[in-house]
């Protein structure tokens, strides 16, 4: 099954799952053909299909299986105020959380940061990601999980990352609200059961103003339906909430077995760590804040970045929040042995080696999938005109 057979069997089984806006689709499919980086973001179901065959020798070690991230890349953290206020930052992104082996998640990541880092004609050679990934996953283990908190002495150059992103309040109010071009819905619009889900977050008796989402960020759910409810709360503060259709892992799919519900809940609830205590799961509604302290940190865009200074900390700080996330279903003792007997098994540069096949076959596709896309618009462009 090539890249496109793929695409085409995952989006109908996508469709029998949720509603699917198909302007959405098309704008992720363009997306898809952009470049490497984000051709995986939005492939995990191609991934998960590649990686059975070229790790095949991670991929059968069921002594190794957890509830894993899934789709999990370089552009999945960001921050979020806990219940305490505290400043955290992890993994915020479980759409697509499975059984899989802990491997899983290591490769895929590693392998997101180098072509994201191609992208930008960033060097990060494959040996030194890996080892720094390696080495903050083993510190999570060690540690036996940690939540990793901003504003205490030991995360400083995180938090001056973060602060290099940092959107003023007004400007991100301005951005996520100036979308004249989607008029407001009433409550009867919103999809059966919704409003319900919403109301929670608002005070008694207040009336939000909802619509649907026009400029969602993740590439992997593009064509979901999305819905925003925002209530203004005093002076230039808002209450906003984002409500995203929540769908089984891909992992279904490709087994072609009756679609379980997602893992979602179940992975964010496990985690050794600080959680979001807005992001939920709703029955098939993954509901999470807009506010400016909580979004996800985009990657540096180019050399001249000065985030750059922070790339190994930040390396090893992804690692460590991998740990914690897989902590939620297993000892630190049992990952760590898991992790010695790959060493053993395979040789030390296990990860690089594994990354390497992902990075070429996700290559290879991209191609592939750019090469159709080009006829595909080309046509679509024929047929309009």
């Amino acid at each position: 099954m090539n890249i496109v057979e793929s695409t085409l069997f995952y989006e109908s089984w996508l469709a029998d799952q949720t509603d699917l806006q198909n302007k959405r689709l098309e704008k992720k499919h363009a997306l898809m053909a952009s470049g490497p980086f984000p051709f995986l973001r939005a492939t995990f179901y191609r991934w998960i299909q590649r990686w059975r065959k070229e790790c095949a020798d991670l991929h059968g070690r069921d002594e190794d299986a957890l509830v894993a991230v899934g789709d999990l890349h370089v552009e999945n953290f960001g921050i979020w105020r806990d219940s305490r206020n505290r400043l955290v930052w992890g993994i915020n992104d479980f759409d697509e959380a499975c059984q899989l082996p802990f491997t899983f998640d290591l490769v895929r990541l590693t392998t997101s940061i180098i072509l994201a880092a191609e992208a930008v004609e960033i060097e990060a050679p494959i040996d030194k990601v890996t080892e720094l990934l390696v080495a903050g996953y083993e510190d999570g283990l060690k540690a036996a999980g940690a939540p990793i908190l901003l504003e205490n002495g030991d995360c400083q150059e995180l938090l001056a990352l973060v602060s290099t992103v940092n959107v003023p309040p007004a400007s991100f109010w301005t951005k996520k609200l100036n979308d004249d071009d989607n008029p407001e819905m009433t409550a009867k619009e919103l999809p059966r059961g919704l409003e319900d889900v919403f109301r929670p977050a608002f005070p008694r008796g207040s009336t939000p103003a909802y619509r649907r989402e026009r400029k969602p960020g993740g590439l992997g759910s593009l064509g979901r339906r999305r819905y925003m409810a925002v209530l203004k709360h005093g002076d230039d503060q808002y209450i906003a909430r984002e409500a995203k259709a929540l769908v089984p892992s891909a992992l279904s799919w490709l087994e072609m077995r009756p679609a379980a519900m997602s893992l979602t809940a179940t992975i964010l609830q496990r985690a050794v760590r600080s959680p979001d205590p807005w992001l939920q799961v709703h029955d098939r509604w993954l509901v999470r804040q807009l506010a400016p302290d909580a979004f996800k940190i985009e990657l540096p865009a180019s050399k001249e970045d000065s985030r750059l200074v922070f790339a190994p900390n930040l390396l090893r700080a992804m690692g460590f929040e991998t740990a914690n996330v897989h902590l939620g279903s297993g000892s630190p003792n049992d990952l760590q042995t898991a992790m010695d007997r790959l060493r053993r098994d395979l040789g030390g540069d296990w990860l690089a080696t594994a990354t390497g096949r992902m990075e070429k076959v996700t290559h290879k596709d991209h191609l592939a999938w750019m090469k159709y896309w080009k006829r595909h618009s080309h046509k679509s462009e024929n047929n309009e005109s």
